[in-house]
C-alpha cells in the first residue's frame, strides 16, 4: 500500500465523530445506531472491533453503512450472549468510554473512540423489550378472610448473557383500582446465565385497603386487575442499576 493510500484511510478515520448513539433492544439481541459527521461518508459492508470502559476485550461486529449528505452512519446487530463480561464488569452509572474500530466495504477506515453519558443515548422501545426479561406470572392470594389476607406475586427474570448476574433485591407495591393495598421487599439471589428465573415475591397486604378496593369481587371468587410497580436491584462491580418493574395482571385466590 502506497504513502498516498495510507494518508486517504488515516483522513477518512479521523474525519467522522460519532454525534448521535441510538440503541434498539430486543428478546436476543440489540442493534446499535451510531452517525456522526464525516468528510467522506461511505456505505456499504462494516466490519470491525469494539470495546467498551477501557477493556481489553473486543468484540467482532458486522453491520452496514450508510451516508446521508455529510453524516455517517453505522448500523450494528449485537447478540446480548457475545457481550463480554469484562464490560459488564467495567460499568459505571454515568457514563461509558468507547472503541470502534474497522472498514467499509473493505477500504474505508473507521476509528472512532470517546465517552457518552447514558442520559444521552436514545434508547427505543425500552418498556416493550422489558417484557422481554422481566415477565409477571400470577398475583395469588395465599391467605384471604373477613380478617386477614396474604398474597404472593411470581415473576420471572431472564438473564440473557452468557455469564451470572447478582440480583441484589427487589422492592415493590401491589395497587388495585388506583388503590395501595400493600408492598414488599425480596432478598438478593444470583440469576444464572441464559435462563429464566422465577421470583415468589411476598405482599404484606392492607387488608382494610385490600378489602375496600376489592372485597366484594374476592369474596365471590372473582378476579380483579392488580398491578405491581417496584425496582429489581441488580448489583454491579460498578455500582447498582435500578430496573423498574411496572406489570399488570389478575389478582386471585390461589388454587
Amino acid at each position: 500500500m502506497d504513502t498516498w493510500r495510507v494518508l486517504a484511510l488515516v483522513a477518512a478515520a479521523s474525519a467522522a465523530s460519532p454525534l448521535a448513539v441510538r440503541v434498539v433492544p430486543e428478546a436476543e439481541d440489540f442493534t446499535v445506531v451510531v452517525s456522526g459527521t464525516a468528510s467522506a461518508p461511505a456505505a456499504g459492508a462494516f466490519s470491525g472491533m469494539l470495546a467498551l470502559n477501557g477493556s481489553p476485550a473486543e468484540l467482532p461486529v458486522a453491520g452496514i453503512a450508510r451516508r446521508n449528505a455529510d453524516r455517517q452512519e453505522l448500523t450494528l446487530k449485537i447478540r446480548y450472549r457475545d457481550v463480554p463480561e469484562d464490560w459488564v464488569n467495567r460499568f459505571r452509572a454515568a457514563d461509558f468510554d468507547y472503541r470502534l474500530r474497522g472498514t467499509i466495504a473493505g477500504t474505508t477506515a473507521v476509528a472512532w473512540s470517546g465517552t457518552r453519558r447514558w442520559a444521552e443515548i436514545e434508547v427505543q422501545g425500552r418498556k416493550e423489550a422489558a417484557s422481554s426479561f422481566v415477565q409477571l406470572g400470577q398475583i395469588a392470594l395465599t391467605e384471604f378472610s373477613l380478617f386477614e389476607s396474604a398474597a404472593r406475586a411470581d415473576v420471572t427474570v431472564r438473564n440473557p448473557l452468557s455469564f451470572p448476574i447478582k440480583l441484589a433485591g427487589a422492592e415493590y407495591r401491589l395497587e388495585i383500582g388506583g388503590r395501595d393495598v400493600g408492598s414488599g421487599t425480596a432478598p438478593g439471589m444470583l440469576l444464572r446465565p441464559n435462563q429464566a428465573t422465577t421470583l415468589g415475591l411476598p405482599i404484606d397486604l392492607d387488608h382494610g385497603q385490600l378489602l375496600a378496593a376489592a372485597g366484594s369481587a374476592l369474596q365471590s371468587g372473582g378476579e380483579v386487575q392488580g398491578r405491581i410497580q417496584g425496582t429489581l436491584t441488580v448489583r454491579l462491580p460498578g455500582g447498582d442499576v435500578p430496573v423498574p418493574l411496572d406489570m399488570s395482571g389478575h389478582l386471585s385466590l390461589a388454587r
